[in-house]
């Protein structure tokens, strides 16, 4: 029998170069095509609506529960209920996280071991660390959301501004920047010959961008895992 001998031809530095510069194009390059960068900016982008709902439904919760709990006993059922509202908006929060940034948070179950009536229970729910880290989160989403939110929609709309200018210029409106000081000024330079160059820039612009995001949509990762994750899993 004929043994067939395969002979490798051994890597050139040559090939590893070449190999190492097309892998680093389509990392910089790549990212624009790339779903991930799509769930990260949704996830940045939702935080503004989330944040908003999850300030405004417990903030009021536990301001009628405790000018309800100095009236009357009606204030601890209300309060006893907002925990189990904190643990479903925590929830939602991890499915989030799970689904747009590859995180693996599992779930807290929405039922509590406490036993006995609701004072006790309320008492018990209010000494888990869990719970206390899950509403801080929350509380801390609506401002973070607003960032996130606005970060991520100037720098998506400005490189896309700057792309598109010299078009504005020559087949938009009248006056496509406005009457402010200097837009007489914008005009005359994105209406120029050498406002095309003005493309590349915003192209390259906008790839940074995504850059930028995926590195925030990961910290917001992290921060989400550091928060939500349970302390006894």
């Amino acid at each position: 029998m004929n043994t067939a001998t395969t002979i490798s031809r051994p890597t050139s530095a040559t090939d590893t170069s070449v190999a190492n510069k097309t892998s680093s194009m389509r990392r910089i390059f790549g990212v624009v095509a790339r779903p991930q960068s799509y769930r990260s900016i949704g996830y940045l982008l939702l935080g503004l609506p989330l944040g908003t709902i999850w300030f405004t439904v417990v903030v009021t919760g536990a301001a009628v529960g405790i000018s309800m709990l100095i009236v009357a006993l009606l204030g601890i059922p209300v309060l006893w209920a907002m925990w189990y509202v904190c643990r479903a908006f925590a929830n939602i929060e991890r499915a989030t996280a799970n689904a747009l940034l590859d995180q693996h948070l599992t779930p807290a179950p929405m039922a509590s071991p406490h036993r006995g009536n609701v004072w006790v229970r309320l008492r018990s729910m209010s000494r888990e660390r869990d719970r206390w880290r899950e509403l801080a989160f929350l509380m801390l989403r609506f401002p973070a959301g607003i960032a996130t939110f606005t970060l991520a929609v100037t720098a998506l709309a400005t490189p896309v501004a700057i792309a598109y200018a010299p078009f504005s210029a020559r087949y938009g409106a009248e006056h496509p920047f406005g009457d402010w000081s200097q837009s007489t000024r914008m005009e005359d330079i994105t209406s120029s010959a050498w406002a095309w160059f003005l493309i590349p820039v915003g192209a390259a612009l906008l790839i940074a961008s995504f850059h930028l995001l995926n590195a925030l949509a990961g910290v917001c990762g992290r921060w989400a895992k550091s928060s939500l994750e349970s302390s006894t899993a």
